[in-house]
């Protein structure tokens, strides 16, 4: 049963909340290296380890039917704009086995969930014109360390609604309902009162949505929208700090999520390489391990699966660090 909100609980899916069937599928294949053992930090292995224990986990859910629509359009984006120099090289062939592998595993999601609900707005309505790192642009100056003792009371309070926020994405599937996103949706993603947790990241990620979105050109200039990211992800970073003050394994699917999300916008403070390396070192250390083989989620499938939430936004994140750091 799908609905059109958002849920802000630990279990909810990255964009729209769905009841979720548990399937186990026995996948043996394992999928093979490539050129990207010389990128920093191994980022397309880690990419290609996610993908073969999300694989082999088999639990499909909505969650994870949003990681992998997400990060094929990223690879999609990507070689869209770098065509005409890397298909026929080494780097080439990583995108397109990539792609081969989500393919794959999104073929059993759907013959499970059927087509995802936001597929139209990825093949049709957002293109990304660039993957260019931003600099100096996050004002790390904010102060966070008052709303330590009581931070744990703010996530979830502020904008968006979750309601607010399904029809917003539902309404960037069409382009004859450009005039609603204008008149409904941008004004409250636009605006910044005291939003925190995921009620915050939904806001980045709805800005991110219409920035790239084909409507995009009826609402103002690419700068604008970049202030409006910049100022939303300033506020996330302080929180990030909040997070990372208290102990990221507390809310670790919230610290994922706004990495995952305020990545996407290209800023620095979220891709750099002591925030990749936080990442991998806590995974490293988890009960899942998912971003390295092999896979080790078999004995505790209650406390480990690779196809959370939680992997389902690394998902998103290291494909997208992979994809600005080439």
């Amino acid at each position: 049963i799908q609905t059109t909100m958002l849920c802000t609980g630990g279990r909810s899916t990255i964009f729209i909340l769905t009841s979720f069937l548990a399937i186990t599928v026995n996948i043996s294949h394992v999928w093979s290296g490539s050129i990207g053992s010389t990128m920093p930090l191994r980022l397309s292995e880690i990419v290609k380890s996610l993908l073969n224990n999300i694989e082999k986990d088999g639990h499909w859910n909505e969650n994870i039917a949003s990681g992998l629509l997400f990060a094929e359009f990223l690879v999609k984006q990507k070689m869209q704009q770098q065509k005409t120099t890397v298909l026929d090289t080494g780097l080439g062939s990583l995108y397109l086995d990539i792609l081969e592998k989500i393919s794959s595993i999104r073929s059993g999601v759907i013959q499970s969930f059927g087509v995802h609900n936001l597929q139209s707005l990825f093949q049709d309505n957002l293109m990304i014109t660039s993957f260019e790192i931003r600099t100096n642009q996050i004002d790390k100056n904010i102060e966070f360390k008052s709303m330590v003792r009581n931070y744990s009371s703010t996530p979830g309070t502020g904008f968006p609604s979750n309601t607010f926020t399904g029809i917003c994405l539902l309404h960037m599937q069409g382009l004859e309902l450009c005039d609603k996103l204008r008149r409904n949706c941008l004004p409250e993603i636009k605006i910044s009162p005291p939003t925190y947790g995921y009620r915050r990241t939904y806001q980045a990620l709805l800005l991110y949505f219409l920035m790239h979105h084909t409507c995009a050109r009826f609402y103002g200039n690419r700068l604008s929208f970049e202030i409006i990211a910049t100022e939303h992800c300033s506020q996330v970073y302080r929180e990030h700090q909040i997070i990372a003050a208290l102990g990221p394994r507390r809310w670790y699917e919230l610290y994922v999520e706004q990495s995952s999300i305020c990545g996407l916008f290209g800023f620095e403070e979220f891709l750099d390489y002591t925030e990749l390396t936080r990442f991998i070192d806590l995974e490293s250390t988890s009960a899942c391990n998912c971003i390295k083989s092999p896979y080790v989620a078999e004995p505790t499938p209650d406390l480990c699966r690779c196809t959370d939430r939680k992997h389902s936004n690394l998902l998103i994140l290291f494909t997208n660090a992979m994809l600005f750091l080439i």
